[in-house]
């Protein structure tokens, strides 16, 4: 299964990472390397000590500057006094991805999720609701910056995700491998607590204002719904997201 990697972020909001969470969660998950560490007297004295302790330790370059610097670094005053400058994200193949799982796993593949936010939020429910790993195409999908790490709490640590450069591709070869194939559709009839997730299942989520594009869906093997009794007939692909993960949760701890 293939994957491209993206070339070198040159915008400050995709090469700094900032504030107190996720600039710890990134240090201690050692999995996003770091480059250079900022700090300020605004952080808290505890998160301090143990942003700079691990990063000596990695002998990382360790600075401490003015809190106006991690500002104008970040272009953003809700730092925390902490910032980290980032490398691309180290993305996974499908193929790498596959070799580390344990029997039965779920997978959700994003199909050209475009909003940092709703990126992030779905990697931090994948992550609290157990699910085994995230698969994104390199074709309108946002790229893993300084938002999605943000929106994520630092989540994007722990939470494999491998890139595909052919989501299609992807999709048959999973489905060959004896993964069921489930799509979130808004127009499905089967409700998602009717739908065994203790299977081997890749959930496909869809672009927040087209869906999943017609090529996958016709690799679905089912499509499952969200049950919802108000007038606005619709979620957004994050909310939607964390309860179709806590449904899948809710079974395999069943």
């Amino acid at each position: 299964m293939s994957s491209l990697r993206r070339p070198l972020l040159t915008n400050h909001n995709r090469c700094w990472i900032w504030g107190r969470n996720v600039v710890l969660e990134t240090l201690r998950a050692n999995r996003w390397p770091v480059i250079e560490l900022l700090h300020s007297d605004r952080c808290d004295p505890g998160a301090r000590a143990e942003a700079v302790g691990l990063a000596i330790n990695r002998g990382l370059n360790v600075i401490s500057v003015r809190d106006s610097e991690i500002t104008k670094q970040c272009r953003s005053e809700d730092h925390q006094g902490l910032a980290a400058r980032m490398p691309p994200f180290p993305y996974s193949n499908v193929t790498e991805l596959l070799k580390v799982l344990s029997s039965n796993p779920v997978l959700v593949l994003l199909d050209r999720i475009q909003d940092s936010h709703n990126f992030g939020a779905i990697v931090r429910s994948a992550e609290v609701l157990g699910i085994d790993g995230v698969i994104v195409g390199t074709h309108e999908q946002a790229s893993v910056n300084s938002q999605v790490a943000r929106s994520s709490v630092g989540a994007v640590n722990y939470v494999p995700i491998a890139e595909s450069i052919d989501l299609e591709v992807t999709v048959r070869e999973l489905r060959e491998q004896g993964f069921q194939i489930v799509g979130a559709s808004d127009h499905a009839e089967q409700p998602i607590f009717e739908t065994d997730f203790r299977k081997a299942t890749l959930v496909l989520i869809g672009n927040e204002g087209r869906g999943i594009q017609p090529a996958l869906q016709a690799l679905c093997t089912q499509f499952v719904q969200i049950p919802m009794l108000g007038r606005v007939n619709s979620l957004n692909a994050a909310v939607s997201a964390g309860i179709l993960f806590y449904e899948v949760l809710r079974q395999r701890r069943a």
